[in-house]
């Protein structure tokens, strides 16, 4: 009798631990995914995705935003940086690193409308709403969800993909 359990606990140990080996965990996309640790000074900042107008910086952390699945990345807006109304198609879950935020709702910009975020703020948002920021302040925010992460402006004019120039919104 003293035997058996010995072996069936012997047995479900060897069986969790299988539960907890990465090489075996369908959330790792690949054999090549290495942990990564990133310190201030190591963040890994280029020029922001092109749906983003230029001024803004990205820093891809984890995943792939393009790609379905997990990824976190941050963003870095310059002082006064406007980012016109849009939407996402997916969730989108948002931590203030630093600087401000104002968030606001709608479909137009409405500078004085909007919410202060400061550094330490969370929200999330549901798929289709549509919303609108500037920063006071350089401003950090990282954002971590599932992907693929898609940008769509209520007013096609304000895609810098779609036009060669910058159009800023006429705050009111």
């Amino acid at each position: 009798m003293k035997w058996t359990l010995a072996a069936l606990l012997a047995l479900s140990a060897a069986s969790c631990s299988d539960l907890v080996n990465t090489k075996s965990d369908p959330a790792v996309e690949k054999a090549s995914y290495q942990h990564q640790m990133y310190t201030p000074d190591t963040v890994p900042w280029k020029d922001g995705p092109p749906s983003l107008r230029p001024g803004a910086k990205q820093a891809i952390l984890e995943g792939d935003p393009t790609k379905p699945g997990y990824f976190c990345i941050r963003l870095r807006f310059p002082d006064g940086y406007i980012v016109s109304p849009h939407w996402h198609p997916n969730w989108e879950r948002v931590t203030m690193i630093s600087g401000t935020l104002q968030l606001g709702q709608g479909s137009t910009f409405d500078k004085a409308n909007t919410t202060t975020y400061p550094a330490g703020s969370y929200w999330f948002m549901e798929p289709g709403m549509r919303h609108f920021a500037w920063a006071k302040g350089e401003t950090v925010l990282q954002l971590q969800t599932n992907g693929p992460w898609a940008i769509n402006y209520v007013n096609p004019a304000d895609d810098p993909r779609k036009s060669s120039s910058e159009p800023t919104p006429s705050p009111k």
